[in-house]
């Protein structure tokens, strides 16, 4: 036997969580306002992860900056798994975003990548950081160059592999879209 308010409810925590079910969320219209503002508060907090990593990378923390990096993708887990759980395809959607917002975030990422990997390049290369703040170095093996370069590729392979997926998600969406129209033409 299945309980149906599990089924019904699978993200239940994330809701109780977010807040999505407080009399603080208030009517229909400021409900939707309050989400608009949590998503751009959450997409500004990714960016101040990423500039905080670089920061630290200019500074010399190299190491340190490596739980930023994984902390501004938490934002990507945590929406694809409550996606999921709803039965929404969130790679689909994300495959769905204007052309300008994809260029406009790989930009943004992209430029945040490139000044993270010159500055422990920098670091890695001349054996002191941009900025000195007396924090050292714990990836004293690598050369500068060598980070440099796997840094660049890995970025370049990134968006690569973005591309490609997004490219596979909108063409399964037209042919969905392709069968859900010749099913209604046969009604």
């Amino acid at each position: 036997m299945t309980n149906t308010d599990n089924a019904a409810k699978p993200n239940a925590l994330a809701d109780r969580i977010a807040g999505l079910d407080d009399p603080s969320m208030g009517d229909e219209r400021e409900r939707d306002v309050i989400l608009r503002a949590y998503m751009f508060g959450s997409v500004i907090s990714m960016f101040v992860f990423l500039a905080l990593a670089v920061l630290f990378a200019v500074i010399g923390a190299g190491f340190w900056t490596i739980p930023l990096i994984f902390g501004s993708s938490v934002l990507s887990f945590a929406v694809s798994s409550y996606c999921k759980r709803e039965g929404v395809d969130f790679e689909l959607a994300t495959a769905r975003a204007a052309p300008r917002r994809l260029v406009i975030s790989y930009l943004a990422c992209g430029a945040f990548a490139i000044a993270w990997v010159i500055a422990i390049g920098f670091h890695q290369t001349t054996g002191h950081p941009l900025v000195a703040a007396g924090l050292g170095s714990s990836v004293e093996s690598a050369s500068g160059s060598s980070i440099v370069i796997g840094g660049l590729v890995g970025v370049i392979i990134a968006i690569l592999a973005m591309t490609i997926s997004r490219q596979r998600k909108l063409k399964q969406a037209r042919i969905e879209a392709e069968r859900a129209s010749e099913i209604e033409d046969e009604d």
